[in-house]
C-alpha cells in the first residue's frame, strides 16, 4: 500500500512540474479547468501503465503524456515539442538515476523486493526535487520566447540527437542498478557519469537557446535593414517627383500656349492627345502619398515604383486608420511578403498584368480586411489546396513567405483565404485581421 501511495505522488508531482514547465515556457491556449482535465486523464493512463513494472513503458507513457498535453494546450509546433518532450523525459530519467547511484545499496532492493519504503520514499523525494530544480531553470530561461522562433525539422532533428543518446545510456544505467548491486567507489562514479550526462543536456538546451538568440538578432537586423531601404525609398521618391513637379510647373506656361495656339485653329483632336499625353506623364500619374500609414506608404512606394519599371498596373484603396493596430514589424512581413508573390506572379502576364490592393475596415466590427488581386498565368494551388512552390532564387526558401503571412494572420486572430479565378486569370487573397 506504501508502495502505491509513493508512486501517486510520484506522478502528481511529475504532472505539477510540468504544469510549471509549460506555463512558463508556451502560450496556453486553453483553460486551467481544461488544462488540468487533460493533465489529470494522461497522467492517470501513465500511473495505470507504472503497474506493469516495465521501465520503458513507463517512460514511453511518460513521452506520450507529455507530448499530448503541450499540444492540446499550446499552440507550438510538433517539432518543437517532440524536443521538449524529450529533454524532460532524459531530465527525469537522469535525475532518479543520479540519486539511484547516490543510493545504489538501496535501489537494488527497492526494485527487486520493494521493501525498504524509507529508502523509496527518500530516493523518491531526492530525484523529483532535482527533477524540479533543473526544469525550473530552463523553464524561467526560456520564459515565454518560444513561439517567435520557428527551426525546420532538420534542426530540430539535430538537437534531439543529445537527448536521444542519453536515454540509451540512462536506460543501460538503469538496468544494471536494478538487476546488480553496485558497491562503492563504482556507484559513484556512475552517478558521476549521469551527472555529467545531465550536464550535457543542459549544454545542448544552452546552444539551442543560443542559436535562438541568434536567430532573433540576425532577424532584428534585417528587420532593421528593410526598414532603412524603405525610408531612403521613400525620401529619394519623394525628392525625384518634388524635383519632376517642379520642373512641370516651369513647363506649365509653355503648355498653356501651345494649348491656346491649338485651339485658335480650332484643332480639338490635338488638343485632346496634347492633354492626354501631358496628364498622363508620370509627374502627375506617380503619388509616393498613398495611405495616412507612413511606415505602410513607405512600404508600398516602393512596389509601386517596382511595378511601374515592369509595366504592371497598380491600383491601391487604402482607407484612412484601417491598418494602425498592426505593428511596423508585421506590416514589414505581411505587405512584403503579399506583394513579392503579386509581383512575381502578374509580371508573367503578357497582356495588360495589374495588382489591385485594397485595405479597409469592416462597418461597426473590429475587423480589417485586406484585398489583393493580382493577374495570374496558371492556377498556383495544387489539387490539395496549397501554393505550389515559387521561382525564387533560393530554392530553401520555398513556402517561408507564407508561412510568414499565416503567423501574422493567427497573431491578430485572423483568418485568410485565396482562390484562383480561371475565366479572369487572376488570383485573390482575402485576408481579415481583428483589433
Amino acid at each position: 500500500m506504501s508502495v502505491i501511495f509513493c508512486y501517486s505522488l510520484i506522478y502528481i508531482v511529475e504532472a505539477i512540474i510540468l504544469v510549471q514547465y509549460v506555463s512558463n515556457i508556451f502560450e496556453c491556449r486553453i483553460s486551467y479547468i481544461k488544462r488540468y482535465s487533460i493533465l489529470s486523464v494522461l497522467f492517470c493512463i501513465a500511473y495505470c501503465i507504472s503497474f506493469l513494472q516495465i521501465p520503458i513503458l513507463n517512460s514511453i507513457s511518460f513521452l506520450l503524456a507529455t507530448f499530448i498535453f503541450m499540444k492540446l494546450t499550446t499552440t507550438s509546433s510538433i517539432n518543437v515539442l517532440l524536443f521538449h518532450s524529450i529533454l524532460l523525459l532524459v531530465i527525469m530519467s537522469l535525475s532518479e538515476l543520479i540519486v539511484m547511484g547516490l543510493f545504489s545499496a538501496f535501489s537494488y532492493n527497492i526494485y527487486n523486493k520493494l521493501s525498504d519504503y524509507i529508502s523509496l520514499y527518500v530516493i523518491s523525494f531526492l530525484s523529483k526535487l532535482l527533477y524540479f530544480v533543473v526544469t525550473y531553470f530552463i523553464s524561467h530561461r526560456l520564459t515565454h520566447k518560444e513561439d517567435s522562433i520557428h527551426f525546420s525539422p532538420y534542426e530540430i532533428l539535430t538537437l534531439i540527437i543529445v537527448p536521444i543518446l542519453s536515454i540509451f545510456i540512462t536506460y543501460t544505467f538503469i538496468y544494471i542498478f536494478i538487476y546488480y548491486e553496485i558497491k562503492s567507489p563504482f556507484n559513484y562514479m556512475i552517478s558521476l557519469c549521469c551527472f555529467f550526462l545531465l550536464l550535457i543536456n543542459i549544454l545542448a538546451f544552452s546552444l539551442y537557446e543560443h542559436i535562438k538568440q541568434k536567430n532573433a538578432q540576425i532577424a532584428e537586423l534585417k528587420l532593421q535593414s528593410q526598414r532603412d531601404a524603405d525610408s531612403v525609398e521613400y525620401y529619394r521618391t519623394l525628392s525625384e517627383q518634388d524635383e519632376q513637379q517642379k520642373v512641370l510647373i516651369h513647363d506649365i506656361k509653355k503648355h498653356l500656349n501651345a494649348i491656346a495656339d491649338l485651339n485658335e485653329h480650332h484643332e480639338t483632336d490635338k488638343i485632346a492627345a496634347y492633354l492626354t499625353r501631358v496628364l498622363g506623364s508620370p509627374e502627375l500619374q506617380h503619388s509616393v502619398r498613398v495611405c495616412d500609414n507612413d511606415q505602410l506608404n513607405s512600404l508600398i512606394c516602393r512596389y509601386q515604383k517596382i511595378c511601374l519599371m515592369k509595366k504592371i498596373a497598380f491600383h491601391i484603396d487604402i482607407r484612412s486608420k484601417c491598418i494602425d493596430f498592426v505593428s511596423y514589424d508585421d506590416l514589414s512581413i505581411l505587405f512584403g511578403n503579399l506583394m513579392d508573390n503579386a509581383v512575381e506572379s502578374a509580371e508573367k502576364m503578357a497582356v495588360n498584368p495589374f495588382i489591385e490592393l485594397s485595405v479597409f475596415r469592416r462597418e461597426n466590427t473590429n475587423m480589417t480586411i485586406i484585398s489583393l488581386i493580382n493577374s495570374c498565368r496558371v492556377n498556383p494551388i495544387d489539387k490539395n489546396g496549397n501554393l505550389l512552390p515559387t521561382k525564387k532564387p533560393n530554392p530553401q526558401f520555398h513556402g517561408f513567405g507564407m508561412r510568414s503571412i499565416e503567423n501574422i494572420v493567427k497573431k491578430y486572430n485572423g483568418e485568410m483565404t485565396f482562390y484562383f479565378d480561371d475565366p479572369t486569370k487572376t488570383f485573390h487573397t482575402i485576408i481579415m485581421l481583428r483589433h
